[in-house]
């Protein structure tokens, strides 16, 4: 009888610690999945007030907007909206939103506020109050937001004008509907100008290029049935003066019709595709690079593709190209980006090439850690239009699907370095050792940036000697819900779909990158566009949000160059892309 309930108890032991652990795993995932939903629900609260305070501004109606606040709204220390110009250059001014008459605020106070603001104003053409974050939900019922309110227009003056403030409010729910019950500014600026700056001259200057599909997606081969938006990707935009007559020339690449401007050198270009030597239908042309491959002073075009083979055309110096592919040795299919660069100072560029991954088999991984692409190239120029593949050597074949590749030398010690942007993951920094091996440096210098990588500039912002890097990604009108989107959510997903052994390697990765920053991964992956300033001594702070660098929106390409000769890099960033019926989800 003893031995037999010794056995029981033995076998009662495990089955409770078991149950322990069971019961405490479903409180947690009980309590992770029930502040999503707190926070979905707030959010979506939140935006609804915003919309409605935006419809206010629209509408030019004071009584719209201040319908939006509390009637017991209570600030302690506000202040009425002011513009005290900062900088005035080539007939645009830039206003910085101050506070006027600091002193504890209530609702006929935000009237007064709201009237002379809107009081300054002829006419809006658009406006938007977007949530950007949600900091605190103190209990159901209550949040503190940052928000950040965007208006275009024409004031009293006639002169138009774009402002863009960002706010802290706090929120309350009372009787079902929210209201403002605080608000205070966090920053705030206005431009105003004449919008003369740049003036539209593509088709004056003969400009006709149109940009087509590429049609080997259609066919049985290429059709891309894990991934189908590939087949909207069609390719970039290169400069270069390729005839070293003194005027930048434009390639535009294209899913079928790729096309050769020459500058004229006066204001006007002229089709030379076929002229020049190239053929007059190239299939699935992401990208085109203008170097000079073989030091002769004339400038070769690499091609790179997306569906076929890469193709190089060595330069005449006459103004056209042969075709010198053959041979070559000229890397794998797949190519999204592609940038000079002679890595191991021998003389001669070597090419690196960004590849995405094949969409006829492979679907992105987690979608925010993605790491199944097919792998970067580098290319080393051998001479004689020969190349050969020196990833695996070097260390750099980079397993993310990369859009944006940069060379620069971000410490000064005479090697070229490599920053990579990579689409739903990582962004990356490669130094380079000067032996011909590379080694991934993001952690340690502060450049490992997580979202949406488009593309990567390098350009001494500060003028300080240190090269910076601007790198343009995915900020998302979402980002808030971006903060329920842990990664201890992502590993709930996978469990329940079965996928976490094979998600489990990257989970770990991920952790081992950002640490105790583990939960708020979601929230880094929407941010937006990266600043990284460069200290002189190895490392990489992200200013973008202080710099206001980081505005709204989907980015693509992205530069740097002093478009006003101040001696300052400004840049330049392409935005676009609707990714809901409505064209203010972003």
């Amino acid at each position: 009888m003893t031995r037999k309930r010794k056995r029981m108890v033995f076998i009662y032991v495990p089955l409770i610690t078991i149950g322990v652990i069971f019961l405490a795993g479903k409180l947690y995932v009980d309590r992770v999945e029930a502040n999503a939903q707190l926070l979905a629900d707030t959010g979506q609260s939140a935006i609804k007030l915003l919309g409605e305070y935006k419809s206010g501004v629209e509408n030019l109606s004071v009584d719209e907007i201040v319908a939006c606040y509390d009637d017991n709204y209570s600030s302690e220390a506000e202040g009425f909206w002011s513009e005290e110009l900062e900088s005035e250059r080539d007939g645009v001014r830039v206003y910085q939103w101050r506070l006027d008459g600091i002193k504890p605020f209530h609702k006929a106070d935000v009237r007064e506020q709201v009237s002379r603001y809107l009081g300054r104003v002829r006419s809006i053409e658009e406006g938007k109050f977007k949530l950007d974050s949600v900091e605190q939900i103190p209990r159901s019922g209550q949040a503190v937001i940052r928000s950040i309110l965007w208006v275009r227009g024409v004031g009293l003056d006639g002169v138009p004008f774009e402002s863009h403030a960002l706010f802290r409010q706090w929120l309350h729910a009372a009787e079902g509907e929210w209201k403002i019950e605080k608000q205070a500014l966090i920053h705030g600026e206005t431009v105003t100008g004449d919008r003369a700056g740049f003036t539209n001259i593509t088709e004056k200057a003969g400009i006709t290029f149109e940009s087509h599909q590429n049609p080997t997606w259609n066919t049985p081969e290429w059709l891309p049935k894990k991934f189908g938006i590939i087949k909207y990707g069609q390719g970039g935009v290169s400069t270069a003066d390729y005839d070293n007559d003194g005027w930048y020339d434009i390639f535009f690449g294209d899913g079928s019709h790729p096309r050769l401007y020459r500058n004229n050198g006066d204001n006007t270009f002229t089709d030379v595709t076929v002229k020049a030597g190239l053929p007059a239908e190239m299939i699935g042309i992401a990208v085109g690079v203008f170097a000079d491959f073989n030091n002769d002073g004339n400038k070769d075009l690499f091609l790179g593709c997306s569906t076929g083979p890469n193709r190089l055309y060595r330069g005449n110096g006459d103004g056209t190209f042969t075709d010198v592919t053959e041979g070559a040795g000229l890397g794998g299919y797949l190519v999204t980006v592609a940038a000079a660069g002679d890595y191991d100072n021998d003389g001669k560029l070597d090419v690196y090439l960004g590849r995405y991954l094949d969409p006829r088999t492979k679907l992105p991984t987690t979608l925010f850690y993605t790491r199944n692409g097919e792998g970067n190239t580098l290319l080393h120029n051998d001479g004689n239009f020969h190349f050969s593949d020196v990833t695996a050597k070097a260390g750099v074949r980079e397993g993310g699907l990369t859009l944006g590749v940069a060379w620069g030398d971000y410490d000064n010690d005479g090697y070229q370095d490599i920053y990579v942007a990579n689409d739903f993951g990582r962004n990356a920094l490669f130094h380079n050792n000067g032996d011909g091996t590379f080694s991934d440096v993001s952690k340690r210098t502060g450049t490992m940036d997580y979202g949406y990588g488009m593309s990567a500039t390098f350009g001494d912002i500060d003028n300080d000697g240190n090269l910076d890097i601007y790198v343009s990604n995915v900020h998302s009108g979402q980002r808030w819900y971006g903060q329920a989107a842990t990664l201890y959510q992502y590993m709930l997903t996978s469990t329940r779909q079965g996928t976490i052994l094979e998600d489990l390697p990257l989970y770990k990765e991920i952790y081992a990158s950002v640490g105790a920053d583990y939960s708020s991964y979601g929230d880094r992956v929407v941010k937006g566009n990266s600043l990284l300033m460069n200290d002189g001594a190895g490392h990489f702070t992200d200013v973008s949000e202080s710099a206001r660098a980081n505005p709204f929106g989907w980015y693509w390409g992205s530069t740097m160059f002093d478009y006003d000769n101040d001696g300052r890099q400004d840049i330049y960033a392409v935005n676009g892309w609707i990714s809901g019926k409505k064209k203010d989800d972003l």
